[in-house]
């Protein structure tokens, strides 16, 4: 197991990957004045892309942006767009059974279906999908959608869940989140108009006090094996009539946290920026 210091030290390093041909400038347009205390005590990133201006508005940490992170619980919106598309999933009521045993958290230990993997974040429903996909399926998927390293070489039930302290793994940057989401939302996988569909209306979350509709993921690692050290995402969609944006965020704790999972943490700094710039 990595020291603490060790595992600093990863912290501190600057991946080398970045996600190519990607429009990276913010909006001239004056915009309210943001905090600068959204990652206090973390490593952090924050895109905000104008789906309208195709730019973006907000950069925060562009260059842990740039940087490739274990896609975690985020992978289940690509998982789901396979399934869909596979008929591996015939829609979104078809039932997993649960086998008694699986699952850490109680929302997990019940029967599920697709409505509650996406909203309860059900790993072992995840686990049941990637083996009837096969390896040479979701490989195709992956290299279709251009998703992050497209690498599942750690395991067909395990890839997108391995530590960002490993080198192997299904990892992705947050503009290649972007880039993905950017085609969930405009239809423009390789896959049908009715997989898209089906998975973007099971990622809805909520809609805010001003009308704004938000979907999205979370997702979350841990660096260490006592879970003290927080990695989160949170990858959304926000819209309201012609407004609509894609929004990612990740961070990573620096010393041992108690604040519990990162997914949830990213997902309050992005609705906490929403409210900032008047999004929320």
């Amino acid at each position: 197991m990595l020291s603490f210091s060790k595992v600093a030290l990863l912290f501190l390093g600057v991946s080398l990957s970045a996600c190519a041909g990607v429009k990276t400038e913010t909006s001239s347009a004056a915009a309210p004045s943001l905090s600068s205390d959204y990652f206090t005590g973390l490593k952090g990133c924050f895109l905000l892309y104008n789906m309208k201006t195709g730019a973006f508005d907000k950069v925060i940490g562009e260059e842990v942006c740039k940087e490739r992170f274990p896609a975690c619980s985020t992978f289940k919106v690509p998982l789901a767009v396979m399934a869909f598309d596979s008929g591996v999933l015939k829609d979104e009521n078809v039932v997993y059974k649960w086998d008694g045993k699986s699952g850490m958290r109680p929302e997990e230990k019940r029967d599920q279906n697709a409505k509650t993997w996406m909203r309860d974040s059900v790993v072992w429903f995840s686990q049941r999908l990637t083996p009837q996909l096969g390896a040479k399926r979701v490989q195709k998927y992956l290299d279709g959608f251009e998703y992050g390293n497209r690498d599942m070489s750690a395991g067909l039930t395990q890839a997108w869940l391995v530590s960002p302290s490993k080198n192997a793994g299904l990892k992705i940057s947050a503009y290649e989140q972007v880039e993905f989401m950017k085609k969930l939302w405009t239809d423009s996988l390789p896959v049908s108009k009715r997989a898209m569909k089906l998975t973007r209306e099971i990622t809805y979350l909520e809609t805010s006090p001003k009308g704004f509709v938000l979907n999205g993921k979370t997702g979350s690692g841990f660096y260490d094996s006592d879970r003290k050290l927080n990695f989160g995402w949170f990858i959304a969609h926000l819209q309201k009539g012609d407004q609509e944006y894609i929004a990612v965020a990740n961070l990573s704790d620096l010393k041992p946290s108690e604040e519990g999972y990162g997914g949830p943490r990213a997902k309050a700094v992005v609705k906490r920026v929403f409210g900032d710039l008047g999004l929320w």
